[in-house]
């Protein structure tokens, strides 16, 4: 595992290199700059020399030459014999010899040569008089170039096993040079030859030496104070990163290896620490999250982002709720998030971002749905069995009132059956048959109502218990049936029916819904009144649940207080009228076995009625 305090010698060691490298440099870039010295001080010198030479050849040169005794060392110069003055004697008898500017400067030059420390010079030429004026290798390559204008060579070159600095320009024909040169064909401005002037290098690079001494002693204590001064540091760091790193081990023990997915999101929504669980939450690991601030937004289940995004604006105004969210992960899954977080501040007091903490809850979140659909499923129950008490309860009140009506209306045909027969019985032991035929048809009646009775309870009893298979049921057709079933009644009655077109369809017991159509159509014609034209309009309208079916009539009305008595059983409100008033009873309980409801609308008496029912629109379970 690499540290930080290994990186720190990595980066000290490399330091140390260098540091190094760039005093060896610099010592480097100091001897080349001393080196260069040195050659620019021969240099000059050598320039020095040449001009002083180039001076005193030119005195010589405009004076013609100069005489001086002949001797071994200054012999006539059989070059100059064509010069008819070249030896002349003095009044005093002294043989003197001319010395032209040339034979000068070999003199001083040869003179030169026998002093090891001082310049040396040649004269030179490429077309030389003597051969000793002949080039070397490098004189000569300088001559051509002075032949392509070039006006001054200069080189560092060995001679004889010395380092010396040499220096050539050329020498121009000039008028007084003619005097000696004129027959070798040479012409004012031609280029005849050059001096070279060679400077040894040893005084100065002795000298060079002395100064590279010193230069060499003060790299080095600086090299040495640079690596002590590095190493210091290294050690102050060393110790300060291993400090660092221990607190941050300590750190990211608790922060690693936590349970949930923490983080801390700076102001401008980057992670600046990201937990490894969010890898087992998300499925993303975390370089994604600090490669994309957005991630953790983009995750958040669509139908909760709006409450995310609040949540966070409220966090960076320094009002933070807790907030349950989902997240869809990486593989899909949708999970439940338990999110908490608040404003981190800097030592200095400043806002800096926000920490969070995310818990998985989705196995929390499953069993509280859980407890809450169980919950609401024993509520559905408690509700259903106070619904069903109340019911039982309805029944047994409605059954109390049937039994008491039953044992009523039932008793009362007995007991006029019982009278008359009884009757009839006197009649026939005292002869008198004048009352016989009348005693026996009121017999017969009272046996019909019960007849009539007993079948209207037996059809009441049946009601959710036997029935046809529900279909798909044209109200129109059915209506249109049941007027014609009863055609007769409707006219004898003199009721004028309309039926408005366009019925919806329904699902159900086409034979029990003409039976509520039916027996509606027959209250509406027996209530009829004494109007002078009758009307009944069966038609639909639109209400909250759905078609809203109606049988409207011009009849008698119902009073308000009754709009609910006229659906008990035997509940009739002219008693004198026909019929054992199960009618409406009957009616409704086809209607709520559908899932619908039964209901009269009246202004009041002489008003008219309007029955409404609505049915279910799907087919009704059979029970």
């Amino acid at each position: 595992m690499v540290t930080q305090v290994n990186k720190i010698r990595r980066f000290i060691l490399a330091l140390m290199l260098f540091w190094s490298a760039g005093i060896a440099f610099s010592f480097y870039w100091f001897y080349s700059g001393e080196q260069r010295t040195v050659i620019a001080i021969a240099r000059a010198e050598a320039r020095a020399t040449y001009e002083k030479d180039t001076l005193y050849r030119r005195w010589a040169t405009k004076h013609g030459g100069v005489y001086v005794p002949a001797s071994d060392l200054s012999p006539p110069n059989p070059y100059l014999a064509h010069i008819k003055e070249r030896d002349v004697i003095t009044p005093s008898g002294k043989a003197l010899t001319l010395v032209n500017p040339a034979y000068m400067t070999r003199q001083v030059f040869e003179l030169a040569d026998s002093q090891n420390n001082l310049v040396r010079g040649h004269i030179t030429s490429l077309n030389p008089i003597r051969p000793e004026n002949k080039p070397d290798a490098w004189e000569a390559k300088a001559l051509r170039q002075f032949e392509t204008g070039v006006k001054e060579v200069s080189e560092v070159q060995e001679i004889n096993g010395r380092m010396y600095m040499r220096l050539m320009r050329p020498f121009v024909t000039e008028a007084p040079c003619l005097k000696c040169h004129a027959a070798q064909g040479y012409r004012i401005g031609d280029i005849r030859g050059g001096v070279s002037a060679s400077v040894p290098l040893e005084a100065n690079s002795a000298m060079m030496g002395e100064v590279m001494t010193g230069a060499a002693v003060s790299y080095g204590l600086t090299w040495f104070l640079g690596l002590g001064l590095i190493g210091a540091g290294g050690r102050v760091l060393s110790r300060s990163a291993r400090i660092i790193e221990e607190r941050e081990e300590r750190y990211r023990t608790v922060a690693d290896y936590t349970e949930g997915w923490e983080y801390w999101q700076g102001a401008d929504l980057s992670f600046r620490y990201v937990s490894p669980s969010c890898l087992e939450h998300s499925g993303y690991s975390r370089e994604e999250f600090y490669s994309d601030p957005e991630l953790l937004h983009r995750i958040v289940h669509p139908d909760d982002r709006a409450s995310y995004e609040q949540h966070i604006r409220d966090s960076f105004c320094g009002t933070p709720h807790p907030i349950d969210f989902r997240i869809i992960r990486k593989d899909g899954e949708v999970r439940w998030i338990a999110h908490v977080c608040r404003l981190v501040y800097t030592a200095s007091g400043a806002e800096n971002g926000i920490r969070g903490s995310n818990r998985d809850v989705t196995d929390r979140k499953i069993a509280s749905e859980s407890l809450r659909e169980q919950t609401l499923l024993l509520e559905k129950e408690v509700r259903e069995r106070m619904e069903r008490e109340a019911e039982l309860e309805a029944k047994n009140a409605e059954l109390e009132r049937f039994t008491y009506t039953v044992s009523h209306d039932l008793k009362s045909p007995l007991i006029t059956i019982k009278g008359f027969a009884g009757a009839v019985l006197k009649d026939i032991e005292g002869g008198n048959l004048q009352r016989l035929d009348g005693d026996v048809h009121r017999i017969m009646g009272a046996a019909d109502k019960m007849s009539a009775l007993l079948s209207d309870l037996l059809e009441l009893s049946r009601i959710g218990r036997i029935v046809n298979a529900p279909s798909l049921i044209d109200m129109n057709l059915l209506a249109k049936d049941v007027l014609a079933q009863l055609s007769g009644p409707i006219q004898q009655a003199g009721v004028e029916v309309t039926l408005q077109p366009g019925l919806p369809k329904v699902w159900g017991d086409q034979p029990r819904i003409g039976e509520v159509l039916q027996n509606l159509v027959e209250n509406a014609v027996k209530y009829r009144g004494d109007q002078q034209k009758n009307r009944i309009e069966i038609g639909v309208r639109e209400g909250d649940e759905g078609p809203v079916f109606t049988v409207r009539d011009n009849g008698i009305g119902v009073p308000a207080q009754y709009h609910e008595t006229i659906f008990g059983l035997f509940n009739q409100l002219d008693a004198r009228s026909e019929g054992t008033g199960i009618g409406l009873a009957l009616a409704r309980r086809i209607v709520e076995f559908h899932a619908g409801k039964l209901w009269v609308e009246s202004d009041g008496a002489g008003q008219g009625s309007t029955f409404c029912f609505t049915l279910g629109t799907r087919p009704p379970e059979p029970a």
